[in-house]
This record gives structure tokens, sequence and C-alpha cells, in this order.
């Protein structure tokens, strides 16, 4: 068995998906403390099923998700997969590849897997029962696990040696056992109590039965004597309902046949109150017609006239503008058949140019073969090289400033030697003149001393003033650097996004802007959002941002044909002139104004020019703003679903309820994009400003230092002539001599300096040639990676584009074809004059054709005008019928309303006779139903007694009816007798016999089954004993070979607390390392006891070698010697052992076949980098 690989995702400081193979032999993870190298070993201890989130170094189980840091927001999941080689069969699976994976989320939900089936936590923990591995075996020690190995309690102990013996399927078996075994005695116990509980219950319960069954006995001769008296009173209330119900039948005949005629005379009372309304409305009608007749006759006598004259007007300029027409049809369809004859010749010379154009081609297939990257590859190669270079630069310029600082510096202190040198040879004479001048001077002693004081305070100010220097200087270099980033990352976000985004249409007709001078501009363009709006702006407008604004469909059109000639691709154009605004109701904005977490309206949140606002508001006036997910439920909620409301962050909730939401893995749109841009830019100029400001302060500073520099030299030169003065007065011509020599010495030590900042500074002008061309070097390679960049780009933009201008370079070369292409060029051109032309001519035919049909439409208008008037005179005729016409629907009206009075009368007399048949109905109803109701009450006498065959009471009603009842009588008395009577006691008696031989049959089989049990215990018992002796003898005799090959010598031993009771008997370590007494563990120091921990590993590898073991620093407190010998052992188990190794010692590294670095290049991510060293290692004696 081999552990293969370790997947880790959203596990602690693992934010971003990580894989780690492990090959045989040793793998050892490096890195520096706290980049999450333990957390790998605690990702596998976490996967195999640990449940203690202390043990992970956590207070709750959700600490183990990544948390977030300063750049990235927390994660709300962790998962960890393992993926073992079973390919032995060494774990109980059937599988040859095991994959075991954990997952936990934020909200506490947790997921087991084995091979992506989902398990219990029982079945991973089952996996690794006995095989020497698991979360808590010595085969894992981590941090912090020698020391506890070693301060444990001995019984403690013993849990290693168990589990390299594999008997902890043994014991969880017995404990198994034992409880099945309680739980037996328990239930044994508790079926002993319910068995006498039962025996005592039978005596009483045979007595209560005889009772019961002889009660059962003088009831059914009861019940049978009581069916008589029933039988005869049901015959008699039979009788009565047969009668009653006759009756009721005849007045429901009677009933029905009223009803009917009274719906008859209704349904016809209804039919002539329909007519009646229909004739009123008719009439209504006919009287309006009558009005407007009258109006239109008056109207009509004059209008005709008028619109007759204007449809001669109108046919007159439509004949003119028809010949017109035909004359421009003829020119267009001659320029139509020149630019055929022209296109024709095209064809033939681009056949030509075909030809050369397929050598090209060849050409370009052999050279796109010849390429290992594709183009993506090497367009984001050549921005990261030019990202780099960028900072090179800007590196290099810093340089050059400092230098150039450096050089000021240097000349300011050579012009201040200089001029001190001069002073100091003016002085030097004047010291050989002051020999012979001597003075008494109390007052030069004064003011030699009040110099000192002044040249101290003096000196303390300038080297304050320098101190502020150099944080100026500090300063303009963090600010420079800042700028340099920020201007590397706008020019790489301009360069990597300049029109990558835009459709292919939009980005053709953009380029061509020029020719269309109405066009504006795309949506994206024309608007100005806040970066808090950009993206729920972005996500209302969708593909909507690439629409082009325009100022008229003409514009629209030009360009529109302009695409559809050359096949450039399709644009959605919004001209100005004719695109309305939408807004919301203002009862509705009311409404959303009073709503929490409402943002505003889309069109409201967006900034432009004035001309654009009906576009603005077309596209935004009636989507809505929320702050988030909730809030847009419950605002499209309250209007009904009837409005589209986006969220901050990009959600959506349609009109009609639908919703679109989640995020784009990739880049961010191009408002976003602007934003950033646009905050980038302002970001440049507040640094240059403030760059600007400091070096105006450090040139300042330079300049009034210079100036303090100079006058503390003067200062310092006056206080030494003071000096020099005082000592010849005081001290005589010989303190006088000694000054003098002290001058010179002071004179030669000065130009000393001078020569040695002559030398130092000598290769300045030298560094800043070889800085300088180094700039102008990373400043060239910078336009050659960004002219390529931008080659590339265009490259990816338009394929085809890029490919017509690689072959003109190509067939630049080759005369024939540059001649085909001269004359392309002017036959083209030729082809584009007459398409102009035709063009022209084309509109205006079609504004001669549009001024034609809007003739034609007025004219059907007059003509419609003219149908619908009419005449005077047949307005006249229409008038008159629909006067004869109203006077005979008048007259059709009386008469309906005489019939419907008749009918009500008639109506009103059925309804009388109907409420009294009702009534005598009800009364017969009433007594039938208490007839029914003594039935009902005799039935339910039945049906207490058992409901028997009535059939058979005609033999019982023979008997003397007053005999029947003296029976019932005494028969009642008997049974009073017997009111205590246990009617159950009969069915209770027979249960609970049952119930009794069923428990002792129970009984019988508890007591089998505890004797089975205690016997099964007892084997197990066995098993442990000898499997734990055998492994125990086997590791202590392995362990005082490792302790003595790992400490050079000394002793050490392994011994039971209690070799009586090997089931339970803890384990002693017992060690005397060299040249030492026998002491306790906790005596040992720490390299000690981590030696006899790694002496106590290896031993139990050699007993029970297991499939591989994780160590966490465990050799952290050994010395070199110790380290490598640890190693070695190592590199030696390896062969039959994986080990994963987290060190920080390079011994340990030195024997590691891979290594694993652990970095946070992010802050609080850890990324992986991994060294197959056996690969290097040849590698190396290869270039050797």
């Amino acid at each position: 068995m081999k552990l293969k690989s370790l997947e880790i995702n959203g596990f602690k400081s693992f934010a971003d998906k990580t894989v780690i193979d492990f090959m045989p032999g040793m793998t050892g993870i490096v890195g520096p403390n706290g980049s999450g190298k333990s957390n790998i070993i605690e990702a596998i201890r976490w996967v195999m099923g640990e449940q203690s989130a202390k043990g992970l170094r956590g207070n709750t189980m959700a600490d183990v998700i990544f948390g977030g840091s300063k750049k990235r927001p927390a994660l709300g999941r962790a998962s960890v997969s393992m993926t073992i080689d079973n390919s032995d069969h060494y774990l109980h699976s059937a599988f040859d590849e095991v994959q075991i994976s954990r997952r936990l989320y934020r909200n506490g939900d947790a997921e087991y897997l084995i091979n992506g089936v989902k398990s219990r936590l029982k079945d991973i923990t089952d996996l690794f029962v006995d095989t020497g591995l698991g979360r808590e075996s010595f085969s894992i020690i981590n941090q912090g696990k020698v020391e506890a190995i070693f301060n444990a309690k001995a019984e403690d102990r013993r849990a290693i040696i168990e589990d390299v013996a594999g008997v902890f399927k043994y014991k969880q078996n017995k404990n198994k056992s034992q409880n099945q075994l309680l739980q037996t005695q328990e239930n044994l116990d508790r079926l002993l109590d319910i068995i006498k509980e039962i025996s005592d219950r039978l005596q009483p319960l045979e007595k209560q039965a005889d009772e019961a069954e002889e009660f059962l006995s003088l009831r059914k001769q009861f019940d049978r004597l009581k069916l008589v008296k029933i039988a005869r009173v049901k015959k008699d209330l039979s009788a009565k309902e047969l009668t009653t119900q006759s009756e009721i039948t005849a007045l429901t005949k009677k009933i029905e046949q009223v009803e009917k005629k009274l719906g008859d005379k209704t349904s016809k009372e209804d039919l002539i109150d329909s007519q009646s309304n229909e004739l009123e409305s008719k009439l209504n009608n006919l009287n309006h017609l009558v009005e407007e007749l009258t109006q239109k006759y008056e109207h009509a006598l004059g209008e005709n006239n008028l619109q007759k004259q204007k449809r001669d007007s109108l046919e007159h300029n439509r004949d003119l503008l028809n010949s017109e027409q035909t004359k421009l049809k003829q020119q267009l369809q001659e320029l139509a058949d020149k630019t055929n004859r022209l296109k024709q010749q095209i064809e033939e010379e681009k056949k030509s140019q075909e030809k050369a154009e397929q050598q090209v081609k060849e050409i370009t297939d052999k050279l796109a073969k010849s390429g290992q990257l594709s183009e993506q590859d090497k367009l984001a190669n050549l921005r990261n090289n030019y990202v780099q270079s960028m900072q090179d630069a800007a590196s290099l310029s810093n340089q050059l400033i400092n230098l150039d600082k450096e050089k000021l510096r240097y000349d300011a202190r050579k012009k201040s030697l200089s001029t001190l040198s001069q002073q100091l040879k003016e002085k030097l004479s004047e010291k050989r003149a002051a020999l012979n001048k001597i003075e008494n001077s109390e007052s030069a002693s004064k003011d030699s001393k009040d110099l000192e004081e002044q040249s101290a305070h003096f000196s303390k100010q300038l080297n304050q003033k320098k101190a502020e220097l150099s944080a100026l200087e500090k300063q303009h270099s963090d600010l420079l650097a800042s700028y340099n980033q920020i201007r590397i990352r706008s020019e790489s976000l301009q360069n990597a996004n300049a029109n990558l985004d835009l459709f292919v249409g939009v980005r053709n007709l953009l380029a061509n802007r020029q020719s269309f001078p109405g066009l504006f501009g795309t949506v994206a363009e024309l608007i100005k959002v806040d970066a808090q709006y950009a993206l729920a702006i972005e996500t209302a407008l969708g593909a909507g941002l690439q629409n082009i604004v325009v100022d008229s469909q003409s514009t629209a059109k030009k360009a529109i044909e302009f695409l559809t000639s050359r096949r450039l691709g399709r644009v959605t154009f919004l001209p100005i002139e004719v695109i309305k605004a939408r807004y919301l109701p203002a009862n509705i904005r009311s409404q959303l104004d009073q709503e929490k977490d409402f943002i505003g309206i889309g069109a409201a949140l967006i900034r432009s020019e004035k001309k654009y606002s009906n576009i603005i508001e077309n596209l935004l006036g009636t989507t809505l703003i929320a702050a988030n997910l909730n809030a847009a439920f419950r605002i499209s909620k309250l209007l009904n679903q009837r409005y589209r409301v986006v969220t901050i962050d990009g959600h959506i909730v349609n009109a009609g309820g639908s919703i679109t939401g989640g995020a784009n893995r990739h880049q961010s749109g191009l408002l976003s994009k602007r934003a950033e841009l646009d905050q980038l830019n302002k970001q440049l100029d507040d640094l240059k400003k403030e760059g600007q400001k400091v070096n105006q302060l450090i040139d300042d500073s330079q300049k009034e230092i210079a100036v303090d520099e100079n006058k503390f030299i003067e200062l310092r030169n006056s206080i030494v002539a003071k000096k020099e003065s005082l000592q010849l007065q005081v001290g005589g011509k010989k303190i006088a001599e000694d000054a003098l020599n002290q001058a010179e010495k002071q004179f030669q030590s000065n130009q000393l300096e001078i020569n040695q900042l002559e030398d130092e500074f000598s290769s300045i002008p030298k560094t800043r040639e070889k800085l300088a061309a180094q700039v102008e070097s990373l400043q060239e390679k910078n336009d050659q990676l960004s002219s390529e960049i931008n080659t590339l780009e265009v490259s990816l933009l338009d394929a085809r584009s890029s490919a017509k201008q690689q072959n003109s370079r190509l067939l630049t070369s080759r005369e024939n074809l540059a001649a085909i292409k001269v004359q392309i060029q002017a036959d083209s051109k030729q082809a584009g004059e007459l398409s102009d032309q035709k063009n022209r001519l084309g509109n205006e035919l079609s504004d001669n054709q549009k001024q034609i049909d809007l003739l034609n439409n007025q004219l059907e208008v007059l003509d419609n005008t003219l149908k619908n008037t009419g005449n005077a005179e047949q307005i006249s005729d229409n008038l008159k019928s629909v006067n004869l016409n109203r006077d005979q629907f008048v007259e059709k009206k009386q008469k309906l309303n005489q019939e419907e009075n008749s009918l009500k009368v008639e109506i009103n007399q059925l309804q009388l006779e109907l409420r009294q048949l009702l009534d005598r109905k009800n009364r017969f109803d009433t007594k039938l139903a208490t007839v029914k109701s003594r039935l009902d009450e005799n039935l339910q006498d039945l049906k207490d007694i058992g409901e028997p065959d009535i059939s058979k009471l005609d033999l019982l009603e023979k008997e003397d009816f007053q005999s029947i009842f003296s029976r019932l009588n005494a028969l009642k008395s008997e049974l009073a007798k017997h009111n205590a009577v246990n009617l159950a006691a009969i069915d209770e008696l027979k249960r609970v016999k049952e119930r009794y031989d069923f428990l002792t049959g129970q009984r019988d089989d508890l007591i089998t089954a505890s004797e089975n049990l205690k016997v099964a215990m007892q084997e197990m018992d066995h098993e442990v004993v000898t499997r734990f002796k055998k492994t125990f003898d086997a590791v202590a005799e392995q362990f005082k070979r490792t302790f003595s090959e790992l400490f050079a010598g000394g002793q050490a031993s392994l011994e039971l607390t209690d070799p009586k009771d090997l089931l339970t008997s803890g384990i002693e370590i017992r060690v005397q390392p060299p040249g030492k007494k026998l002491q306790r563990l906790s005596l040992l120091s720490g390299g000690e006891k981590a030696l006899t921990a790694i002496a106590l590993l290896l031993a139990i590898l050699l007993v029970h070698p297991v499939p591989f073991a994780i160590l966490d620093e465990t050799e952290a407190a050994l010395d070199e010697s110790n380290v490598d010998n640890f190693g070695r052992f190592l590199r030696d188990f390896g062969e039959n052992t994986q080990f994963i190794v987290i060190t920080h010692r390079k011994g340990t590294m030195r024997y590691a076949n891979v290594l694993y670095g652990v970095t946070m290049q992010e802050p609080g991510v850890s990324t992986m980098v991994s060294v197959d060293l056996e690969k290097a290692g040849t590698a190396l004696e290869d270039v050797k």
C-alpha cells in the first residue's frame, strides 16, 4: 500500500486547491515558521477522522475552514481528499485504489466519502482498524506528541503496542460482547420479573372468566326475548311510514307541476325583458345616429368639394414624381451594369492574386508549424515579461535618482572641503605670523567658549536637518515605488484589455467611426457610474453596454450598410431622434421611497450628457437597484413582479419572477475596468503631485543644509583660530608651534579626504552611464514588448486582418503581385466611385419613392374620407331610413311592455300556490322524520343485540306478548345481580396464558445466549494476550537495538507494570544514555526524548512495517550528527515505508527523495513548490 496524493482545498491556510503527490521513499516538507507546513499533517489526520478541534489547534471544528486574509474573503467549505494505492489490499477494502474524502461546511454540515460514495465516520475508522495507521497511531508523530508519549501514564502507552499488535478489533468485539452480556442480563432480570407478575395474575383471571361466561348465557336469553318486542313495534311504524310517504309523493308531483309552470312563465318574462332591453339599446343607438347623420349632412355639402380639389392636386404631383422615378431607375440600371463589368474584371485580377497568395500561405503554414507556443501563450509570456521589465526599469530609475543625489552630495562636500583647504592655507600663514604676537586675552578665552557652545548647538541643528532630509528621501523613494507600481498596473490593464471585450461588429465599426459623423460611441463610453454601482449597472445593461448611440436612423442605416457590405459583424444602434424615455409611475416611486434597502432607479445612478438622457431612461428607467437579494425579492413582490430588480452584487429578479444570479470567475466588465482605470489614474495624479511636493522639500532642504554646512565650517575655523591665538598667548612660542603643526596636519588630513572623495566618486559617471544605458535598453525592450503585445492582440482580435497584413508584407517582394495589387486598387477605387454614385442615385430614388408613398397615403386617406362622408343626398336618405326604423322599434317596445305586465300577474298567482303546497309537504316531512327516528331507535336496539336475521322473528311473534314481558323482567333482575362481571376476563385469560408460555421460552433463550457470550469473551481475551505478548516482546527486543544504534551505546528497555495481567498491564520505558545512570524519562533532555521516540518508532517499523509514517519536526531538538543518523535511518527504512517529514534541518533534507516547499507569497495563503531531488541531482551531475 502507498500514499499516492493529498488534495487540500479551503483547509486552514490552503485557500486554493492544492494537490501533493507522494513518491516512494522520503518526502520532505520545508518552509518558514507559520507558512502552514503542519496544516498538511493536520489535513491527513482530519481526513482520517480526527474529531477533536483542539487536537487541530482550534476551538471549534469550523476553525479548520479558511478564515480569510487581507485580500481574500473567508471560504464556506473545507475539503481534503487522500488517495491510497491499495493494490496489495492492505486496507480492508476490495478496491485497488481508495480515495477518502471529508468535507465541512461553515453551517456545520459535514460529509465523509469513500471513492466518491457518501459514508459514515465509522466506515473510515473501520478501514484503518489494526493496520498500524490511523489518526492516533504512532505512525503519525505531530508536534508535541513526543513529549506526550513520555509524560503519559504507563497504561496509556499500552495503546502503542496494541495498535501494532492488531488487537483493536478484538477489544472492540469484546467491548461489544460485554455490552451485549450486560444487556442480556438486564433483559433476563426484567423477563423474570414479568413472568412472576403474569403467574400471579392467572388464578384470579380464571375465576373472573367463569362468572363472565354465566353472565353471557343469561344475556343471550334476554336479547332473544327483546327481539319480539322490537319486531311488534317495527311493524306498526313501518305501516305509518308507508302512509306518510305516499302523501309526500303526491304533494311532490303537484309541486313539480306548479314549479314547471312557474319556470316557463319566468323564462318567458326574462326573454321579454331581454328583448325590451335590446330594443331600448337599439333606440338609443338610432337616436345618436340621427344626431350624427344630421351633423354630417350639414358638413358634407362643403367638405366634398374641398376634398375633390385637393385630390386632383395630389394626383398631379404623383404623376410628376413617377416620371422622375423612371429616369432615375434607368440611370441606376446603367451604373449597375457598369459596376458588374468592373467587378468581373476585379474577380479575374483576384484569381491571379490567389495564385500568389497560395505560395504565401505555404510559407505561413511552415512558420506556424515551427512555433512551440500558441499566440495566447506568447501573449501571456510577453505581458509577464513586459511587467517584469517595467519593474526593472523603475528600479534602475530609482538607482539613477539616488546616484544623482549622491553626486550632488559629493559636489557639495568637495566644494566645502576645497573652501576649508583654502581657509587652512590662509590660517597657516596667520599662525606663523601669530608666533610673534602674544597678547593677554581674557576676553579671547570667553569668546572661544561662547563659540564652542554655538558650534555644538549648530551641529545639533545640522544633524536634525540631515535626519529630516533622509526621511524626506525615503518618503520620496516610497512614493516613486508606489507610482511605478500603479503605473505598471495601469498600463498593463490598458494594454491587456483594450478593445478585447467588444463584439466584432462594434470593434470594426469604432475603428471606422470617422466615416460616420453622427456616431457618438458605445453606451459604455458615454456613461459614468460610481464604483459601488458598476456591477449592478453592468448586469442590468448586459450586452446593451455595447449598443452604439447615433443621432438618427439614417446614420444607423449607413453604418448597417457598411457592416453588411464588408461582413464585419452585427451591431445594435440607438438613434437619439426616435428612442423614447421610459419612466416609473409616480405612485410606484412613492412606494419604493418607503422601502428599506432600495438604492434607486438604474437611470438615476448614471452620469452622462443631457442629450443622452432619453437613451439612459429607455434602457434603465424602469430598472430598480436593491442593496441585496432579500430586498430584491421583497421589492419584486411589492410590485407584483412587473419590474426587473438588480442587486448591487449583480443578481437579478426579472419581471415575471425568474431569478438570475451567481458570479463569473474571470475578468470584470467594461464599467468595472474603466472605474479601476479611473481610480488608478487618480492615484497616479495624487502620487505625482505629492512626489513633486516632496521633491521640492528635498531640494530646499539640500540647499539649506549646504548653506548651514558652510556656516558650520566657518564657525569651526573661527574656533580653531581663537584656540590657537589663546594657546600662543598663554603657552608661549612652544604651544604656538604645536598649534601650527596641528594646523598643518589638519590641512594634510583635509587634502587626503579630498583625494579619497575624488577616488570614491570617480566611478559615479561610469556607473551612471551604465545605469542610463540599462534604462535605455529596458525602455527599448519595453517598447519592443509593447509593440509585440499590440501586434499579438491585433492578431488575436482579428486573425483574418493579421493574415492580410502578413500576406501584404510577403507579397511586396514579388513584382508580379505588386502590379496586380496596383491594378486591383485602381479598379476598386473606380468601383468605389461607381458605388458612391450608385448610392447617391439610390438615395435620390429612395427619397422620391418616399414622397410617392407619402402622396399615395394622402390620396388613400382622402378617398377614405370621401367614402365616409359621402354626399348630402345619400346622407339625407340614410336619415329618413333611420327615423322610420326608430318608429317601428318604439311600437314593438310598447307591445312587449304590455305582455310583460300580464306575465307578472300570472307568476304571482303561481308563487302563492307553490308556497301553500310546500307548507303541506313540510308538515308531512316532519311526521315522516318522527316515524323514521323511532324506527332508527329500534334498529339501534337490534344493532346492540347483534343485528340478527329479522325474518326469523315471525316464529317468536306467535308467543303471548304478556308472557314475553314477564320473562324479560325476570331475566333483567338476574342480569342486575351480575353488574360487576368482567366480560374481558375470558379473552384476557387466553392472552395472558399465551404470553406466559412465550416469555418462559424467551427466558431459556437468554440464558443460553449469556453462556455463549462468556465463552466468546474468554476466547477474545486469550487472542489479545497472545498477540500483545508476542508483539511486545518483539518491539522491546528491537527497541534495545535501535536505541543503542541511534545513541551509539547505552541501554533501553520496555517493561510491563503487571506481567501477570497482560490484558491491562501498562508499559514503562527505561533508558540509560551512554555515560549516564539509569534515570526517569522526565529527566531526559529534549534531544534525548526525541531520539528515544525515533528509536521506538523504528523498532515498531521493524516489527510491523506500516505503509507510511508522518513526522512533524520530530528531530528539531537533535544536533547535526544525530540529525544525519536520523535522515540515514529514514532513507534505509524508505524501501518499505513512505516517510512524510516536516523539517527545518538540512541534514534531514539531504536524504529526502522529494522536497515540497510551503510558502506564503500572498499573506495568509499557503502555496506549494516541489523539487525531485533525485532528478535534480542527476541533472546536476550531467551539467558537471
